[in-house]
């Protein structure tokens, strides 16, 4: 039967026409001439498969091969055709050899490592079984002498505190130590005692129990007791460095994220919305006071920081935080170091955390910084504290000299003396700059936006300009707190002359700073007793800063001073939402106190009202247009898509003739107060 052989042909230069082959049976290698060649193959006597062909080597190759087709009979003779197939590359020769080289290599190194890893699971069969044998014989040991212990002085019971008030004779001890069935065996007893823990034995009174030499347990302290919470990270250590680094990463990467969202959300906003003015924000803010006069008791920052997300979603965009220093007063109006930022709120970290968190949910946040005063830290050689420690470590020349308690060098006050504290000089260049240097950390390091100033009828409002013009806050809000007028112990209509003391230290400020509409709150609370006629002044505009000045104007009906758990100027509580409906559906910028939000479920009720604002586009200076003002109830329209009305004076649009189109009642409070919408 014919074999079928392939061999590769190496062919010299053309004219020798020698070409070289090499088969793939067993290496062999032969050389052919050009014609018709014939090979001799000596069969071997078991195999027919196996030919020897002994053939001379050429030491002349060509570089190109070809494979040839070599048959071979019976007979012993081989012939190959001239038939030269596809060419075979040299370089993909070489590559192929060096890979199969390489693919050795591997195997041997992997068969080495198996071969020691099956050398080390035998070594560790060895000890194991050494160790296995080494607990055995200890256990009998253990075993052995237990059993002597039992036989010589008998099974023992630890009594224990039930010992002591169990008396010896009773039914429950013979229970408890002898148990309801019949006696142990000797055999079963000493095979319980082997695996049993070794107890003292049972004390019968307190006596025998103070002078045992056995001990109850004591527990550590927890402070001696290591705990992960506790723990400190190791200087140096690798693992914490990458640890602490990668979490700086991570606080940098969403830092990063929210500041880009924040972007995205202000390209998406009008240009109306996104124009800021220190005096008005965006004109579109309602303000959140977010604390009372008791929020000092608890870790504030941390409660506030998760409500974040709902007053967001409640329309809220800016929150108003409590003073953040360090301060004599828990509530922060005390303040002594003003870079010390862990109150009684919180830490400075906490803080920081709770404005994070504001800022994530696109809030505003307000801080209530007071400049007027500060608390001495050190007495003089006289026993007067007017010397102040900290980074602003200022002396008597930063006190005004006309403050009578506290032995001030500086110049006159410019405004009212605040008798508590030091009343600071701020007409001292070293003072301004200090001040303005620390509200720029405030708002560049702390984090916040803009500010609530304490107190500012203390010193001029050229100062505040200029404290404003150098921080540039988003939106700046002056407490100007003035008596109203009254008369025989009530409230006088005309409040010109205090509305007037208030816009006159906002125009002391270049218009820089709002202030809060102290008027508008004072008359609310007379007027909605049935006397809305004292919400219109003669010129028929709403009484209050708001009727003069009204982007200028922050109303409100409540605050940390007037309510809370001070009261000392409670608004009627059961006029609360009548309030809240005027200051939010009129121009100024509101202000929603915590306590009511919260504290006195209203949440609902005002985030309606919220909605009724925006939906009508109203802002700090949408116009008004009072409708009726008298005993019964009050008609206003507000901008050019909404009427509201309040009391039980009976009235919708249907009956102005000077409103035209079609109205859709929106918030129905009966007599308390209605909202119409311009469909």
């Amino acid at each position: 039967m014919a074999a079928i052989l392939v061999v590769d042909v190496a062919f010299r230069p053309p004219l020798t026409y020698r070409p070289f082959i090499s088969t793939s049976v067993f290496g062999s290698n032969m050389h052919v001439r050009r014609k018709k060649y014939s090979l001799t193959c000596t069969k071997h006597s078991n195999s027919k498969s196996f030919c020897r062909k002994s053939l001379h080597k050429s030491s002349y190759l060509y570089k190109s091969r070809a494979a040839v087709r070599c048959s071979m009979g019976d007979s012993g003779e081989a012939s190959i055709d001239n038939t030269i197939l596809e060419e075979v590359d040299e370089d993909d020769l070489i590559t192929a050899k060096k890979a199969l080289y390489e693919a050795k290599s591997r195997q041997e190194a992997l068969e080495n490592k198996m071969h020691q890893l099956l050398e080390e699971l035998a070594t560790s069969k060895h000890k194991q079984q050494e160790l296995l044998s080494i607990i055995m014989r200890n256990k009998m040991t253990v075993t052995k002498t237990a059993l002597d212990e039992m036989d010589e002085d008998g099974v023992m019971v630890n009594g224990g505190r039930l010992a002591l008030l169990i008396d010896d004779e009773s039914q429950k001890s013979k229970l408890i130590n002898d148990g309801p069935r019949r006696e142990i065996p000797d055999w079963m007893a000493r095979r319980i005692g082997s695996v049993r823990q070794k107890f003292p034995p049972r004390k019968i009174n307190y006596s025998e129990v103070n002078t045992s030499n056995f001990k109850s347990s004591e527990l550590p302290n927890p402070a001696e007791v290591w705990s992960i919470a506790q723990a400190k990270p190791k200087d140096g250590d690798t693992l914490t460095n990458h640890v602490m680094e990668k979490e700086v990463i991570q606080k940098k990467r969403k830092a990063l994220e929210r500041a880009l969202q924040r972007k995205t959300i202000q390209w998406q906003k009008t240009p109306e919305e996104i124009k800021l003015e220190p005096g008005t924000g965006t004109g579109r803010e309602i303000v959140f006071q977010g604390f009372n006069w008791e929020s000092c008791r608890k870790r504030w920052y941390l409660d506030l920081a998760p409500k974040a997300a709902d007053l967001s979603k409640c329309g809220i965009t800016s929150v108003w935080l409590p003073p953040p220093t360090e301060s004599v007063a828990p509530q922060g109006y005390m303040p002594s170091d003003l870079y010390n930022l862990n109150s009684s709120y919180g830490t400075q970290e906490e803080l920081k955390f709770c404005i994070e968190e504001m800022h994530n949910h696109h809030l505003l946040v307000l801080g209530d910084v007071v400049l007027n005063h500060r608390c001495a830290h050190k007495q003089s050689a006289n026993g007067v504290w007017n010397i102040f420690g900290g980074k602003l470590a200022w002396g008597p020349e930063a006190i005004v000299c006309d403050d009578p308690n506290f032995q001030g060098r500086g110049n006159p006050s410019s405004g009212d003396i605040f008798h508590a504290a030091p009343n600071i000089d701020h007409s001292q260049d070293f003072v301004r700059n200090d001040v303005k240097g620390w509200l720029n950390w405030l708002k560049n390091n702390i984090g916040y936006d803009g500010w609530r100033l304490d107190f500012v009828r203390g010193f001029s409002g050229e100062y505040v300009k200029e404290y404003i013009e150098a921080s540039n806050p988003a939106f700046a809000i002056g407490e100007y707190w003035d008596s109203l007028a009254y008369e025989g112990g009530d409230l006088c209509y005309n409040q010109d002359a205090h509305r007037q003391r208030v816009i006159n230290w906002i125009n002391a400020t270049g218009g820089t700073s709002s202030a809060f509409d102290v008027t508008t709150k004072g008359i609310l609370h007379s007027a909605l007793h049935n006397q809305y006629w004292r919400l219109i002044d003669p010129n028929g505009k709403p009484t209050g800063v708001m009727g003069w000045w009204p982007s200028r104007a922050v109303t409100f009906v409540e605050n940390h001073d007037t309510g809370s758990t001070q009261g000392h100027w409670p608004f009627p509580r059961d006029k609360l939402m009548q309030g809240y409906a005027y200051i939010l559906t009129h121009p100024g910028t509101p202000v929603i106190f915590y306590d009511h939000f919260y504290d006195f479920g209203l949440r609902d009720v005002i985030t309606e009202l919220i909605e009724a604002r925006k939906r009508a586009g109203i802002h700090c200076r949408s116009p008004v247009k009072i409708y009726h003002a008298n005993n019964d109830g009050y008609v206003a329209g507000i901008g050019e898509t909404l009427v509201m009305k309040l009391g039980h004076f009976d009235w919708n649009p249907s009956k102005e003739i000077d409103l035209d189109g079609s109205w859709q009642k929106f918030v129905d409070k009966g007599s308390d107060y209605q909202l119409w919408l311009r469909m």
